[in-house]
């Protein structure tokens, strides 16, 4: 059964980001796992010999606050669902160790399409898992992860807009996208920073080129193209944040290409802080991408 894996530190805002996930489970008719990484103070200090009932009560105590939540949502879920709709399953799973170190683990839960997470917040509680580990996640994951800031709206995804450099072949995930958007019958809007301005002619080719791919590789109607001019990436996407209404925006992580220009600058910042957007990262590279 096809399952989305929520990252919770049982703040407010991981607590939100699930909520989000059970939507879009909905939409896919997929499960739902909560997970949670605790830390024991053996992860802390691998030099010292800890006593094995330390591990044992942080691991129960962690069990029932899974619990506890997962009885939460499935009374959120029921109250706001309609007679005969598809209702997730809420299952968790918690294991010890640092989140990112654990994702390789987790991963191997083939039934995985998605592993959801919280941008995190000021306070210490929620630092240890989505602050500098939020990173760390992203560059450690090989399943497409979404980053959902803590004041979102939980309304129907109506469009994505997919960032491309156009320097790499993104037709493959374009085309994994669409199975997603289909669910929600949601437009895909290929967005492209033209630092180019006018277009030169080898990236007038490019374009092109990128767009008769579009339409004869990928079957769905609802995505288009469209060119962001802008003489520097960073600008060029803040303003599309900014200016152009829609739900989720989609990278394809690559180390030191666009994608660097977001998570090293204040865009995610924005995202969470005033655009209310979620970031979907794709992994690259991956054998497979996952089909919603």
């Amino acid at each position: 059964m096809k399952t989305i894996a929520v990252l919770t530190d049982f703040s407010e805002r991981s607590e939100h980001a699930a909520v989000y996930a059970l939507q879009i489970a909905k939409k896919i008719k997929a499960d739902i796992l909560l997970y949670n990484a605790f830390m024991t103070p053996a992860t802390a200090d691998t030099q010292t010999a800890w006593p094995a009932e330390d591990y044992d009560e942080i691991k129960t105590y962690t069990q029932r606050k899974l619990n506890a939540l997962s009885r939460k949502l499935e009374d959120e879920l029921r109250e706001k669902s309609f007679p005969g709709s598809y209702l997730p399953a809420i299952n968790y799973q918690c294991e010890e160790g640092v989140i990112a170190n654990n994702i390789a683990d987790l991963e191997e839960n083939k039934n995985i399409v998605l592993i959801v997470l919280a941008t995190h917040g000021a306070d210490d509680v929620s630092a240890f898992l989505m602050g500098n580990n939020c990173r760390q996640v992203i560059d450690a994951a090989s399943t497409p992860l979404l980053i959902v800031p803590e004041n979102c709206s939980e309304k129907n995804v109506e469009k994505f807009v997919f960032a491309t450099d156009l320097v790499h072949n993104d037709i493959d995930y374009i085309r994994a996208l669409s199975t997603l958007a289909k669910q929600f019958s949601a437009e895909i809007m290929v967005a492209n920073v033209n630092q180019h301005i006018p277009l030169n002619a080898e990236h007038e080719k490019a374009v092109v080129k990128f767009k008769n791919e579009i339409i004869t590789k990928i079957n769905y109607g609802r995505v288009y193209y469209r060119n962001i001019p802008n003489n520097n990436i960073k600008s060029g996407l803040d303003w599309l944040i900014e200016n152009v209404r829609f739900d989720i925006l989609v990278m394809v992580h690559r180390k030191g290409d666009l994608s660097d220009f977001v998570f090293k600058s204040s865009i995610t910042e924005k995202m969470a802080d005033r655009a209310c957007i979620p970031l979907l990262v794709y992994p690259y590279p991956v054998s497979s991408l996952p089909v919603f």
